[in-house]
């Protein structure tokens, strides 16, 4: 079977980049996105990049779990095995905490939180025992602290993190490694939510923040990185 790393939200910003530092590494690279313009823009530039390797795209939703099993179905039917699952798709809403719906809560939760649930059991349902995976969940410093108007956002980071922390014990002793991100502010489209400006010129570049993770996640000697935070120097 062909080992591929699997990336969610990789048609821009950190997803896109991490891509683009894989492939250039020599890795197979599938991306996943639910946006059918961008997939299309995105693969004509990873394609330009492979040579002798392989970029797909995928459309998905990772929150619908019908679209997720069409991944896992897709990966078997071409004979993929998941070397690397990056689990980077995600969506910021920044309102006070009395303006909370219900609606705001299944969109943040259904981005952050159940998708990453969703795309990784397949990944792992579907990933021969004695394959060596390698999950990757980027999450975000407002999973490690509560920050004002994220009450939304934080609740579902500190539940990915805390799905993280027991995906991690309960798979000790397997090949399966978990490892945490946590990337402070980047200058990417997470922020454009309309209605709420933020100046983000003084954010990371995802560019050299998916460096940063790339290299420590592809380390093969008998040590692995378990947690890695990334912030911008004040």
């Amino acid at each position: 079977m062909e080992k591929i790393s699997v990336i969610s939200g990789g048609t821009s910003g950190l997803g896109l980049e991490i891509a683009i530092i894989l492939l250039k590494s020599g890795k197979n690279v599938m991306i996943l996105g639910r946006n059918s313009e961008k997939l299309a823009s995105v693969s004509a530039r990873l394609k330009k990049l492979a040579k002798n390797n392989i970029a797909e795209i995928l459309f998905c939703n990772i929150g619908k779990e019908k679209d997720v099993q069409n991944v896992g179905d897709y990966l078997n039917k071409n004979k993929f095995s998941v070397e690397y699952l990056f689990n980077n798709a995600g969506m910021g809403l920044f309102v006070k905490a009395a303006a909370s719906t219900s609606a705001m809560i299944d969109m943040v939760f259904e981005a952050n939180l159940k998708g990453m649930i969703l795309l990784t059991s397949e990944i792992l349902r579907i990933t021969p025992e004695e394959s060596e995976l390698t999950i990757v969940n980027i999450m975000s410093t407002s999973a490690l602290l509560g920050r004002a108007e994220e009450t939304i956002y934080c609740a579902a980071k500190w539940g990915a993190r805390g799905y993280t922390e027991a995906l991690r014990t309960e798979l000790k002793g397997t090949k399966r490694n978990i490892i945490a991100v946590y990337p402070g502010g980047m200058r990417t489209d997470f922020w454009k939510i309309p209605g709420q400006n933020r100046d983000t010129s003084n954010f990371m570049d995802p560019a050299e923040v998916a460096e940063k993770i790339v290299n420590a996640v592809l380390v093969t000697d008998k040590l692995f990185v378990t947690d890695i935070t990334i912030n911008r120097k004040k």
